[in-house]
């Protein structure tokens, strides 16, 4: 039960804000905004189910990127089990840390170019980049029990948009980055929705 509450409210809240920032990133560029609304527009009228994620490999290319760019979850807590040093500063044993992946996902010795947004960079495979570079669930024991829910839900939510709206984000909009528990915008994102032709 408990597991079941806690895969319902934290992936709420994640996966909207994951969905806010890919629409700030798409806003941007219209080319990927493009290609998102051709591949959605294979899924058909029906309501898309899980089979339907085989058929969009671009839009989780994109979701991807984003949390790379954006994680909602943007630190992890840990606490030290031994005393360990790092860059010259001590930690000692039982201290509280947070690991910023934010700054890891933007890190230029593991990622090109870092700072843009470039959802062609999940393309390949994982065992190309290094092991904790790419960490917007966490890694190892302590894993978001939400991962593999929230990466279907946002695919298919995002694919379902995109074949039916265009969202604009108002002219002149900046968006600026408020971090609590989740990175979100601050003070929200201001968009419009205009039909999608078909």
């Amino acid at each position: 039960r408990d597991e079941v509450i806690v895969l319902y409210l934290a992936g709420h809240e994640t996966t909207a804000t994951l969905l806010t920032w890919t629409f700030w990133a798409l806003a941007g560029h219209p080319e990927v905004a493009l290609r998102l609304a051709q591949e959605s527009s294979t899924l058909g009228d029906a309501t898309p189910g899980v089979d339907a994620l085989q058929r969009l490999a671009y839009t989780r290319m994109v979701i991807h990127e984003v949390l790379r760019l954006y994680p909602p979850a943007w630190s992890v807590p840990r606490t030290i089990r031994a005393e360990d040093e790092i860059l010259g500063y001590r930690i000692p044993a039982g201290a509280h840390i947070l690991l910023s992946v934010y700054h890891v996902h933007r890190h230029p010795e593991y990622w090109e170019s870092p700072a843009e947004f470039r959802p062609e960079r999940f393309a390949g495979e994982a065992s190309e980049r290094h092991k904790y570079a790419y960490l917007p669930f966490s890694l190892g024991p302590r894993t978001c029990i939400g991962n593999s829910f929230s990466l279907l839900e946002a695919a298919l939510v995002l694919a379902r948009i995109v074949q039916r709206f265009r969202v604009e984000v108002e002219p002149g909009f900046q968006v600026r980055l408020a971090a609590s528990t989740v990175l979100r915008p601050g003070g929200g994102l201001l968009v419009r929705l205009a039909a999608a032709p078909r």
